[in-house]
């Protein structure tokens, strides 16, 4: 057993899973749980909090996301190669899975955004609007986090 490659995978999917699990529950329960209970302005300033104490875990969990996940790619006996995605199912099927991480990273770094933009000076509608943007892009990374889960199983399959 090389203790190395188990550690590796083992922080690559702890890692994914803080910042997949992070943004699942904010768009299905923190933030309809605070539209329930407070103002808009409360729901935006709680966001904010939330969004301050979340950040540090999320950009160390994208780091050792990035780190780790190069190191198995690069000592996967399936790896054939930057660009070579022809050479196997596996290969296409990684293709398409970091595609979709760059679009989860993109989109997780919008909601990030959004939840840390929010102004007193903003009206009630615009808060309102940045809370239901942040909710609808939260369940889009919730979405991509399950393809990206779906694909990396499919990809050890093949």
């Amino acid at each position: 057993m090389d203790i190395v490659l188990v550690l590796a995978g083992w922080l690559h999917i702890v890692a994914f899973v803080i910042a997949w699990g992070y943004y699942g529950i904010l768009g299905r329960f923190v933030l309809p749980g605070l539209a329930r209970t407070s103002d808009v302005r409360q729901q935006a300033a709680d966001l904010f909090e939330i969004e301050r104490r979340a950040l540090p875990f999320l950009l160390i969990s994208l780091v050792l996301f990035g780190i780790t996940g190069g190191y198995l790619l690069l000592v996967d006996p399936s790896y054939a190669g930057l660009g070579n995605v022809t050479a196997s199912s596996w290969a296409a099927l990684m293709l398409v899975k970091h595609a979709v991480v760059v679009v989860f990273i993109v989109v997780a770094v919008m909601i990030d955004f959004w939840a840390r933009g929010v102004d007193e000076s903003q009206t009630d509608q615009q808060l309102a609007a940045t809370l239901r943007r942040v909710r609808l892009t939260s369940d889009v990374a919730t979405g991509l986090g399950a393809l990206i889960a779906l694909l990396t199983v499919a990809a050890q399959q093949a």
